[in-house]
C-alpha cells in the first residue's frame, strides 16, 4: 500500500479519536487507551514517512525500535513539516552549514550551523543544550555572546519536548560532514545573551493559554494553545482536532509567521505582530546562486489572511488548489501557472512531504483562522524576473541593466509590478537605489 495514503487513513483515525477529547465534549468520548493508540499509530506512520523522505542515509545501528522511530520522526520534521535544509545545507553537504546571511551594511554577518554529528566542526550541543538553544535563544557556539538570529527558534520554541527530542535523534543519525563555519559578527548588536521561555504558558499572540502536553508528539491539543489568534467559534469535533494539529505544524514548524506578517515581531520582540499576521510583504533579495535558477532578483511574500486581500478569502482557495499549489510549486489558480517565489517554493517542496492528513490540517487551520483587517490587507506584489538582455523579457518589457530586472510593463498601481518596482506613467519602473522596499530585503 502507499505509505502516504496508509499515513491518511492512520490519521484519519487519530483524529477520530482526539477529536472529542479536544473539542471537550462529554458525549461517548474516547478511553484512553483509544486516544493512546491513535497517537501511536500517527507517530509511526509519520515516523515511516520521515525514513522515506530522508535524503541521506541513516545511521540507527544499536537503536531499539523506540529509538528508530524517534529518528525517522526527526526526519519528518526536519524533512517535510520544517524546512531546515534550505538553510542549513550549504556546498559542504546536508545539514553541514556555511550559508552565511548578512544582518547589514555595517558587515554583520552570521553563518548557519553544522548540524551533523562531526566531531570537531559539527553539531557539539548536548540534548539539554539543544533545547536550552530552541527554547531561549541562547547561542552556544563559541564566542558568540548575543542570542541568535536568524535562526527561527521563536517559532521552534513551542514544539514539544517530544519532537524537539526527535530532532536531535535525526541530527545525531545523519552522516558526519567536516565543514568548520566561520565566526559570527553580532556580538556588539543590542541583543540579549537568551529569552526565557515561559514553560507554562503560550505568550506570544493574543491570547496566553495554558501550555500543556510537551511529552506528546504533534498533539492538536497543543496547538490549540499555540495559536497566534483566537479560536474561531463553530468548529465542528473533527474540524476543531484537525485545526489544532494545523496550527501546530505551522505555529511550530512551518514558521508561516516569519515570512508572511511583516515585520514578524512586535517592536519590543515579546511576540508575534498580530495586527499584520499572515498579511505579507516580507521582501526577499534572491541570493545570486538561485537567481538563474529561478529566473528571480527579488520576492515579496504573499498575503494569505487578508479580510480582502488574502489568498484565503478568495472564493477559490479551496483545498484542492492548496494542495496541487503545494504539490506542483506553482500558482496553479493562474493561467500559465506561474512559479512560486524564493524561499516559498523551497518551502513548498518540503510541505509536499508531508502525510495527506497532515497537509490537509495546515490547510484547515489557515482557511479557518479569523481574517487580518487594517492597513496591512494590501495586494502584495510578484516577484522581480531576472534578465541578462530585453529578450528575456516580455513583450513592451526591458532589462533593467543596473538590477538586471525586466521592467517597463503595463500597470495600474505599484501592485501590478514587480517586487519593490513602482508604477509610473502606466509602466513598471525599477528600484530607485534609496528605495526603502530595498532596504528592507532580507
Amino acid at each position: 500500500m502507499d505509505r502516504k495514503l496508509l499515513g491518511s487513513g492512520v490519521l484519519a483515525l487519530g483524529f477520530a479519536l482526539l477529536g472529542a477529547a479536544c473539542a471537550g465534549v462529554e458525549e461517548s468520548p474516547p478511553s484512553a487507551s483509544e486516544a493512546l493508540a491513535g497517537e501511536q499509530t500517527a507517530y509511526r506512520a509519520r515516523a515511516a514517512q520521515g525514513f522515506a523522505i530522508s535524503p541521506v542515509p541513516l545511521n540507527t545501528r544499536g537503536l531499539d525500535g523506540r529509538r528508530k522511530a524517534q529518528v525517522g520522526l526527526g526526519s519528518y520534521i526536519v524533512n517535510a513539516a520544517s524546512d531546515c535544509a534550505v538553510c542549513h545545507t550549504g556546498p559542504a553537504g546536508f545539514l553541514s552549514g556555511g550559508v552565511p546571511f548578512f544582518l547589514d551594511g555595517a558587515g554583520h554577518v552570521v553563518w548557519t550551523r553544522n548540524l551533523t554529528p562531526d566531531p570537531a566542526t559539527g553539531l557539539h550541543l548536548t540534548l539539554h543544550q539543544f533545547k536550552e538553544a530552541i527554547r531561549t535563544g541562547r547561542d552556544f557556539h563559541p564566542g558568540n555572546t548575543v542570542q541568535m538570529i536568524v535562526m527561527p527558534w521563536t517559532t521552534l520554541r513551542w514544539s514539544s519536548d517530544e519532537d524537539l527530542e526527535a530532532i536531535y535523534a535525526y541530527l545525531q543519525a545523519i552522516p558526519a560532514v567536516a565543514n568548520a563555519v566561520p565566526p559570527d559578527n553580532k556580538n556588539d548588536l543590542p541583543l540579549p545573551a537568551s529569552t526565557p521561555f515561559p514553560k507554562h504558558d503560550y505568550t506570544d499572540g493574543d491570547v496566553v493559554r495554558k501550555l500543556k502536553h510537551d511529552q506528546s508528539s504533534f498533539d492538536p491539543r497543543r496547538g490549540l494553545a499555540i495559536s497566534a489568534r483566537p479560536e474561531p467559534a463553530g468548529l465542528d469535533e473533527s474540524t476543531r482536532a484537525a485545526y489544532g494539529l494545523g496550527s501546530y505544524i505551522a505555529s511550530a514548524f512551518t514558521h508561516c509567521n516569519d515570512c508572511h506578517t511583516h515585520p514578524d515581531r512586535t517592536p519590543d520582540f515579546a511576540r508575534i505582530n498580530t495586527a499584520a499576521f499572515l498579511t505579507g510583504g516580507t521582501v526577499f533579495a534572491v541570493p545570486p546562486p538561485f537567481q538563474p535558477v529561478f529566473h528571480q532578483v527579488r520576492t515579496m511574500s504573499a498575503n494569505l489572511k487578508g479580510a480582502e486581500h488574502g489568498f484565503f478569502a478568495e472564493p477559490d482557495a479551496t483545498w484542492e488548489t492548496f494542495r496541487a499549489i503545494i504539490h506542483t510549486g506553482t500558482h496553479v489558480d493562474e493561467t500559465p501557472p506561474r512559479a512560486l517565489g524564493f524561499p516559498m517554493n523551497l518551502v513548498a517542496a518540503n510541505l509536499s512531504n508531508l502525510l495527506e492528513d497532515d497537509l490537509h490540517a495546515v490547510y484547515i487551520w489557515a482557511k479557518n483562522l479569523p481574517p487580518t483587517t487594517g492597513a496591512s490587507d494590501q495586494e502584495r506584489q510578484t516577484y522581480a524576473r531576472l534578465c541578462g538582455a530585453d529578450t528575456d523579457c516580455l513583450a513592451g518589457e526591458t532589462c533593467y541593466g543596473v538590477t538586471h530586472e525586466c521592467v517597463g510593463g503595463p500597470c495600474a498601481s505599484d501592485a501590478d509590478c514587480g517586487a519593490c518596482q513602482t508604477c509610473g506613467a502606466s509602466a513598471c519602473q525599477p528600484p530607485a537605489p534609496d528605495s526603502a522596499c530595498l532596504a528592507s530585503a532580507q
